[in-house]
């Protein structure tokens, strides 16, 4: 995602948006958060933060991170379990906020924005930095993509921090106080449905179980996923569908354990898939998972990936957004207890709704307006943040 315009004739005013290529959820934020301003005849600008490092580390983060989620699961839960403590945190960021700023200072100057939103926690905090430096006089904003906002994503210097969830506020608020707001999910308009209750199945489908969908990201990250897909299929109540994103040797792998029918690979039609499913099963906690709750399709967390999404694991189903297993057997049992004719299917689902509001944009943009440019900032409260 590199600085382009997405311009609208007669823009009112021109919003930066920050992202990172790290995965499709945070650039899926922002290009939607991108569409939903360009509607109301703003003028945007995409950047990708990992382009703002010299030359070759932005590959490399990206990399490292793909190698620690596959291959040192428990390497990433300490650096992840480090992102939870400001003071450790911003010391573990400090060598990429210094590389990223001299660019970011040169495409802000560029650019000129009215204010900044930032769509991960690297870009904000970068902003944020450049703001309490004096050299960025505009509003920033930080959109959280995660459930469970660590202290990184409240890097200081930002003027407000959107959270996806009220307890996702209550939780930012005691680092950074006022300045955490409860935003919801930014989704796509084409996963709302106006019935989310009719689950509509292919002709073609019509006599097998229905469809539960086992996501491992754009990535394609699950371990044992072959083996959930197989065991889930064996019980004959579920026809259980993976999503290996862009990971062809996944791809290859269920089809050949759980047999070619019970595997995609990336998929454009997600919001079709998602609207028709029984269930979503998910290991990340991310977008995926707004995503379901914006289709009203009941969404079970996994086998949860370490860091991220084990805490958004247990934010998720302290919250009743969703149900939580960690074997074949659980999951089993965590899917039958969505069966329509019971109550807690329909709870789980008009749960999941109360976290979306219609009024979010309208905030952002209020938000933006009312930050008093060139201000500084005070920095976010330090302490250990759970």
């Amino acid at each position: 995602m590199t600085a382009r315009p997405e311009p609208r004739p007669d823009a009112g005013r021109r919003y930066l948006i920050m992202s990172a290529s790290m995965g499709s959820g945070h650039d899926g934020v922002a290009l939607e958060l991108a569409r939903r301003l360009r509607e109301r005849g703003h003028t945007t600008y995409l950047v990708d933060v990992l382009d703002l490092l010299p030359a070759g580390f932005g590959v490399g983060v990206r990399g490292i991170y793909g190698l620690m989620l596959r291959h040192a699961p428990g390497r990433y839960q300490r650096v992840y379990d480090a992102f939870g403590d400001p003071r450790e945190g911003r010391r573990m960021i400090e060598p990429l906020v210094r590389l990223a700023a001299p660019a970011g200072h040169a495409a802000l100057r560029e650019i000129a924005p009215d204010a900044v939103f930032s769509t991960f926690h690297l870009a904000g905090a970068v902003v944020g930095r450049l703001r309490e430096e004096g050299r960025l006089d505009v509003p920033t904003l930080v959109v959280i993509t995660e459930f469970n906002p660590h202290a990184v994503w409240l890097s200081s210097g930002n003027d407000a921090y959107l959270c996806l969830t009220p307890s996702g506020q209550r939780t930012a608020a005691t680092l950074v106080s006022e300045r955490a707001h409860w935003l919801g999910p930014i989704v796509r308009p084409e996963y709302e449905r106006p019935n989310p209750d009719a689950r509509p199945t292919p002709p073609a489908a019509a006599a097998r179980p229905p469809t539960v969908l086992v996501s491992s990201g754009s990535w394609g990250v699950a371990n044992g996923l072959a083996d959930t897909v197989r065991a889930l299929a064996s019980t004959g109540r579920y026809f259980p569908l993976a999503l290996c994103g862009r990971n062809s040797r996944l791809l290859d792998e269920v089809r050949r354990v759980a047999g070619p029918e019970h595997a995609l690979g990336w998929r454009e039609d997600l919001p079709d898939l998602v609207a028709g499913a029984y269930a979503v099963v998910e290991n990340a906690g991310g977008q995926t998972c707004a995503e379901a709750f914006r289709a009203g399709t009941p969404v079970v967390i996994h086998a949860p990936l370490p860091g991220h999404g084990r805490a958004a694991g247990r934010h998720l189903t302290r919250a009743g957004l969703a149900r939580r297993s960690d074997t074949p057997h659980d999951l089993v049992t965590a899917l039958d207890a969505l069966h329509p004719d019971g109550p807690a299917r329909f709870e789980q689902i008009e749960r999941a709704r109360t976290i979306f509001r219609a009024d979010g944009i309208d905030l952002l943009l209020g938000l933006a307006e009312s930050s008093t440019a060139g201000d500084a900032v005070a920095p976010a409260r330090f302490g250990r943040h759970h």
